[in-house]
């Protein structure tokens, strides 16, 4: 873990335990503030617009945009996206796609691989394979992926759900194009009959 990581949950913890004696937000910032010293004031303030704010999928992937993946995401984002019914999704590594906020799942998909999110029982549940809805592609080096130098995305995403980008380096190099949705625009009654050749 990285000494802001580190700091970061650090702050996180001091916030969660002031706010169970006092419901002032001002108060809490300057505390933390306080206690952890103006050099981390904006980071202070950020994670408490997380805390109480609301969140759409655009505003969420504007904050997670040049993210390094080996950062990843604290607690903070992943409750606020969970609390504004979103959902991140970006890539782990070379052969995992994952799910944080409002669902929490992952998938093997090594060289890329096709989901489909269906409900049962009140929960989306991440499957393989496409569907006729709630479709998500992991893409593996797609050429048209590419970054403003030229260089090629390890990791995209095709999908039929309405979303915002987000991109993601690993130590300084291309990693990811990640996506944010709203759980509240996918098709809830669309009956999945899963073919490998479906296309969208």
């Amino acid at each position: 873990m990285s000494n802001l990581n580190q700091i970061v949950k650090w702050i996180e913890l001091f916030i969660e335990g002031a706010s169970s004696v006092c419901d002032d937000n001002k108060l809490i910032a300057e505390k933390a503030k306080e206690k952890f010293g103006r050099n981390y004031s904006k980071l202070v303030d950020y994670l408490l617009l997380l805390r109480t704010e609301k969140f759409t999928a655009k505003s969420m992937a504007f904050c997670l945009n040049n993210r390094d993946d080996e950062d990843g995401f604290c607690e903070f984002e992943r409750k606020c996206a969970e609390r504004n019914d979103l959902v991140i999704v970006c890539g782990h590594s070379d052969d995992v796609i994952d799910f944080y906020g409002a669902i929490f799942a992952e998938g093997d998909c090594f060289n890329g691989g096709d989901f489909h999110l269906e409900q049962e029982d009140g929960h989306w549940i991440l499957k393989e394979g496409l569907g006729n809805c709630n479709n998500i592609s992991a893409k593996w080096y797609e050429k048209s992926k590419i970054t403003d130098d030229w260089e090629i995305i390890p990791w995209s995403y095709e999908t039929d759900i309405p979303h915002t980008t987000f991109y993601m380096t690993h130590e300084g190099e291309p990693f990811c194009e990640g996506i944010v949705f709203d759980i509240k625009n996918l098709k809830k009654n669309c009956v999945i009959e899963v073919s490998d050749d479906k296309k969208y």
